[in-house]
């Protein structure tokens, strides 16, 4: 049985969330999102972050509509008959969810049979075959397949002003704008993979505040305050982001085209809006053109498909506003590619007949031949497509490079072919991106050479030289800019064929690596990934990687690695945080297991680390460290030197906010992220075997070490046996088969326990839980905890006071005396106690020199008027409280 106090403690100790407390203890909580009260996006409250439609329970996020048993952590585990939910709901024009949980015992169906069965991990007793119980919970995630995976690849839009986001109230004291009328337009890419939808946007304005994604009824269904502009992003003009985790029935809208996409700032006359589209060209889109005209609702975009092989082009050209209500059927417009140089010149003018006009959004599409310098002129965004009404209505843009935001990197190795596989200890990192201009940015990073005789960008399938970027190598780096990388080129870029490769004059191919496409957002949108090296240089070269890692503006720790494919070999890796500790920098290391993989690919998130942790970051004392789990050593290490931590995520002292240091109080003590015992460094909220004292465990709190010893439970056996290596007698002959076997016995709080073993849970800060017996099952290796039985009182439980023990008694009644055994003979107590005894259980001393036992209740003496009787003086938990009889 569970008292509301224990469970509360465990919360405490445990870190389980008040979330989860309340939820055991009335049966139903209410919890919200992982953003809590979000206010409306205004300008003022754009770095503030925005409520999300999925649920943060604990330290993991649940997506909407997804269903799961509340966890309580170690010692009492899964709590089988409390169910819980994540559902939406309403919060203005908001969709928001919530954590909603509920008892489900008495929802529990009466078996059909005459012996049900309670099976491990099910609340209800059930017969043999029977399905049709609340306590199943069915996966939320199931694995999406192939088709609505293809069916939810790319989509468009073109976003202009309209009436639909007024969410934004208050205007701005400085306007964007001279003259109050904003010709605001955008187009934007969507591509939908593994349930996150990345997004790309062009704009003909200054960058906007924040993006919503919004249903045809007009509810919110995500709202992102966009980060300011990143490295890549300032270089390429772009609007990058990502929606992570859409549930299933949002992928449903996306895939229904039944969802709009806003782009919003500081005024909300500001906002335009446009509506997802699946167009079919988008898979072979080489270049974009943002189209704009004079009306605040005429815009569209260009998706420019180019074949090189014999040159020609397709233009599919998406607009809105170009047509009114009155325009008739077979409405003719005009489509023109020209140079747009001081010689003017007609590429393509092709009139084309709309059979449906509309006043929302038309398609219509060109295709012809063109000469190759016509594709030189195109990449060096020297051609421009407009569009023409017959009433003089038009839009126009520059071609220039595709929207999405995206990068190009791979690991450098030594390829698998090469005679100096095994020999060389080369290796490095590339990654590339087209900028704003056409132009081609590269970073490459080679490790152990002094100077290669040839680096290059090359065809991979022929190791064609298209670039040689030997020149711009120093010290260990090429950084560089490709101003004219033409068509041809550019199609190859994007279709996966170049490479970067090393080459010496014994090797035509010391190390290489294939460019693979990659969506920007997140940790990809950081300045500089770091390289991931072997730190045991004998290893081959080929065990390579390279790590991406940003924080968001909510503390959350982005990450992903790219690994060279010979590391895995049917291995499980571990990713590690590490960092020294300050105080002492040749001590050992402190590790934080971030993730554990098996492809050579892996990307994630950790949510809101502690100010502490991300100063480390920011400071570059901190490393990244992949492990082999079948080895338990380090393969790859990565020393992050640069991470940008927004400043409201790293801790905050200034002469008038420090906060006073209580030496009696865990509140306001110092951060810490370990404790230093036994000659090696524990981190915070960890409990171990002490290794200076026998049967002591110890935990760390705060950077602080405390140590209890070990508390053993009564048996109720004739001979217990004390084994060697044990602290506690027990009364199974279980644990003479597993003493000293580590892989029998069971695991709690990362502790070992032999079989058929007791033992009082340990709690930090507390110490053993006396109130509680833990036992490991001799047959089955599984945990059970149970509390003591407490017998009923006789008077109201917040009256009742916790003497000794664990059960709580009534108070002693007026007049009685300390230590006598009449009114304590039912309760068992011990009586006749010395008056320290009595005060370390919770008795007072009032006045000086007499004692009370805790929950004793006596009417006060003075000198001169003897026993008052119109005052009542009562001890609870070392506090006199004295009350005047009120009169009616």
């Amino acid at each position: 049985k569970l008292t509301v106090g224990h469970l509360a403690l465990i919360a405490s100790n445990m870190r389980v969330c008040t979330l989860l407390v309340l939820c055991v203890c009335v049966c139903v909580c209410n919890g919200y999102a992982r953003r809590h009260d979000p206010p409306a996006v205004v300008a003022e409250d754009f770095g503030k972050g925005a409520q999300a439609a999925e649920c943060q329970f604990g330290k993991t996020l649940k997506e909407l509509g997804s269903t799961w048993f509340a966890d309580l952590g170690p010692p009492f585990g899964v709590m089988y008959c409390i169910r819980c939910e994540c559902i939406p709901f309403h919060k203005k024009r908001r969709v928001v969810a919530k954590v909603h949980c509920r008892n489900i015992k008495h929802e529990c169906p009466k078996p059909s049979c005459d012996e049900p069965v309670l099976y491990p991990g099910r609340c209800c007793k059930v017969c043999p075959g029977d399905v049709n119980s609340p306590d199943i919970v069915e996966d939320p995630t199931p694995i999406m397949n192939t088709d609505e995976e293809r069916n939810l690849k790319h989509f468009g839009a073109v976003l202009v002003s309209q009436p639909i986001v007024d969410s934004i109230e208050q205007p701005s004291s400085q306007p964007l704008t001279h003259d109050g009328n904003p010709n605001y337009k955008a187009t934007g890419r969507f591509t939908f993979h593994r349930r996150n939808l990345y997004f790309s946007f062009y704009t003909s304005s200054v960058r906007p505040r924040g993006v919503q994604f919004i249903d045809l009824k007009g509810n919110i269904l995500e709202e992102q305050v966009l980060i300011p502009e990143s490295q890549y992003q300032n270089q390429t003009g772009k609007v990058c982001g990502v929606w992570r985790r859409i549930p299933r029935d949002y992928r449903r809208l996306i895939r229904d085209e039944k969802l709009q996409v806003s782009l919003l700032w500081e005024r909300a006359e500001l906002s335009i809006t446009g509506q997802l589209y699946r167009y079919r060209t988008l898979s072979t889109e080489l270049y974009s053109a943002l189209l704009n005209g004079p009306s605040p609702l005429a815009a569209g975009t260009a998706i420019v498909s180019v074949y090189t092989q014999a040159p020609s082009i397709h233009l599919t050209l998406i607009f809105t506003g170009l047509f009114d209500s009155e325009t008739l059927s077979d409405s003719p417009v005009t489509v023109k590619l020209q140079t747009s140089n001081s010689k003017e010149r007609i590429v393509i003018e092709e009139i084309v007949r709309v059979e449906k006009p509309s006043q929302n959004i038309n398609v219509i599409e060109v295709r012809s031949a063109v000469s190759s310098s016509d594709l030189n002129q195109m990449s060096r965004q020297h051609l421009v497509v407009s569009i023409s009404t017959k009433t003089g209505e038009y839009i126009s843009g520059t071609i220039i490079t595709r929207v999405a935001c995206e990068l190009f990197q791979c690991p450098l190795a030594p390829p698998s072919d090469s005679p100096d596989f095994s020999s060389t200890t080369t290796s490095g990192m590339a990654w590339m991106y087209v900028d704003r201009e056409g132009a081609l940015r590269y970073h490459i990073n080679l490790n152990e050479i002094d100077q290669p005789d040839m680096l290059g960008l090359v065809v991979e399938r022929r190791l064609v030289e298209l670039e040689d970027l030997t020149p711009t190598f120093y010290n260990g780096w090429a950084n560089g800019t490709i101003d004219q990388i033409n068509t041809r080129h550019l199609e190859q870029l994007y279709s996966g064929e170049l490479a970067v490769n090393v080459a010496t004059t014994e090797s035509r191919s010391l190390v290489r690596g294939k460019l693979m496409s990659r969506p920007v957002a997140d940790a990809r949108d950081a300045a500089s990934p770091s390289l991931l090296v072997r730190p045991d240089t004998s290893k081959p070269a080929s065990q390579i990687g390279m790590i991406w890692a940003a924080v968001d503006v909510e503390c959350n720790l982005h990450y992903e690695v790219v690994l060279s494919n010979s590391i895995l070999e049917d291995h499980t890796l571990e990713l590690y945080l590490e960092d020294i500790p300050i105080l002492a920098p040749g001590a050992p290391l402190t590790r934080k297991l971030i993730d554990e993989f098996t492809a050579p690919t892996t990307e994630g998130f950790v949510l809101s680390l502690p100010p502490h942790e991300l100063s480390r970051l920011s400071n570059g004392i901190v490393y990244f460290d992949i492990r082999d789990t079948s080895t338990a050593k380090t393969i790859l290490k990565a020393n992050w030197k640069e991470m940008s931590v927004p400043t409201s995520c790293l801790p905050h002292y200034s002469d008038n906010n420090v906060p006073p240091i209580n030496f009696n109080s865990d509140t306001n003590t110092p951060e810490q992220t370990s404790c230093y015992h036994g000659e090696s460094f524990h981190e915070e909220g960890t409990q171990w075997v002490s290794t200076v004292e026998t049967c002591t465990m110890c935990n760390c709190r705060h950077g602080r070490v405390k140590c209890d010893s070990v508390l053993c439970p009564q048996l109720h056996c004739t001979n217990p046996i004390l084994r060697s290596g044990q602290c506690c007698s027990t009364c199974d002959n279980a644990t003479t088969e597993s003493s000293g076997n580590m892989s029998q016995g069971c695991y709690l709080a990362g502790q070992h326990y032999a079989l058929g073993s007791t033992w009082h849970p340990y709690l930090p800060p507390n110490g053993f839980d006396t109130c509680a017996v833990c036992s490991c099952n001799s047959t089955t290796s599984t945990v059970k905890c149970v509390r003591t039985e407490c017998p009923p009182l006789d008077c109201d439980e917040k009256a009742a006071v916790r003497k000794s023990g664990c059960c709580k008694v009534c108070p002693a009644p007026i007049g009685a005396v300390p230590g006598d055994p009449t009114w304590m003979a039912d309760q068992q107590i011990r009586v006749n106690r010395s008056k320290a005894e009595i005060l370390k259980s919770g008795g007072c001393a009032y006045p000086i020199g007499r004692v009370f036992e805790n929950g004793h209740e006596w009417h006060p003496r003075i000198f001169s008027h003897g026993e008052v009787k119109a005052v009542k003086c009562h001890c609870k938990d070392g506090t006199v409280k004295c009350e005047r009889r009120k009169h009616h």
